[in-house]
């Protein structure tokens, strides 16, 4: 019988690949969707998995969403904590609102999905996308930098404190979607300039995902995807 992957904001981009790479790999597949719900839907229709929809803006985002897969007899291996959401706010003039916000999907519910698992699920694996800018000091994304530093520190934690049970690592990517917003002349420099000078794919985020998810001897670790850019060329 083929393992299960829940992978959160998995509709659409980074999460669709995964989806796809972790079909194709023979895993069962929840889709799991905020919005997206056609899209999420279509493709759980295409990869023989399930679709289901789950809000991440609170602390007891784990607990419902889990509870709601446990009554259908879906509970997962696997959890790829990948739904995100991107701002470029400074620690100066970010509101509290939108502090909040960025705090809670990027890295209130990916700790609460976690906690859920361990507590539901009690054996498997988790992966967390990260960002490769968790390696320095970031002026350039406020909050949403601080929620992925925290992400990257509570996957070593849990890693520790679960294991031998639950492995419990990380993805830091690079430049895969360009942030909306930015000069694409910028890009192009930021590309330029990295060590491997190349942009990173949506398919190279899920060969890592699946490379962790059958390593069985490797935990608390962080695998950066991101052509060398955590290297701190211009940071």
């Amino acid at each position: 019988m083929s393992k299960t992957v829940l992978i959160t904001g998995a509709a659409l981009r980074i999460g669709r690949e995964l989806a796809c790479a972790f079909a194709k790999d023979g895993w069962r597949v929840i889709v799991h969707y905020r919005r997206s719900k056609a899209e999420a839907e279509a493709l759980a229709a295409q990869l023989g998995g399930v679709a289901v929809q789950g809000n991440l803006s609170s602390a007891a985002a784990g607990e419902t969403l889990f509870g709601k897969l446990e009554s259908q007899h879906l509970l997962p291996e696997c959890l790829i904590n990948n739904a995100s959401e991107y701002g470029r706010e400074n620690l100066r003039e970010v509101s509290a609102e939108r502090m909040e916000a960025l705090l809670a999907v990027n890295f209130t519910a990916p700790l609460s999905l976690m906690q859920a698992f361990a507590r539901h699920c009690g054996k498997g694996h988790i992966i967390n996308l990260l960002d490769q800018s968790i390696a320095y000091p970031d002026k350039r994304r406020g909050v949403y930098a601080l929620a992925k530093k925290a992400l990257w520190h509570a996957t070593e934690a849990a890693a520790l404190e679960w294991a031998p049970d639950i492995r419990v690592n990380g993805v830091a990517p690079g430049l895969v979607c360009s942030p909306p917003g930015v000069d694409p002349a910028k890009i192009a420099n930021v590309l330029q300039s990295s060590p491997l000078g190349r942009r990173n794919t949506e398919g190279e985020i899920a060969q890592a995902c699946l490379y962790l998810a059958h390593a069985p001897s490797v935990t608390g670790q962080i695998l950066y995807v991101d052509g060398g850019m955590h290297l701190g060329i211009n940071n």
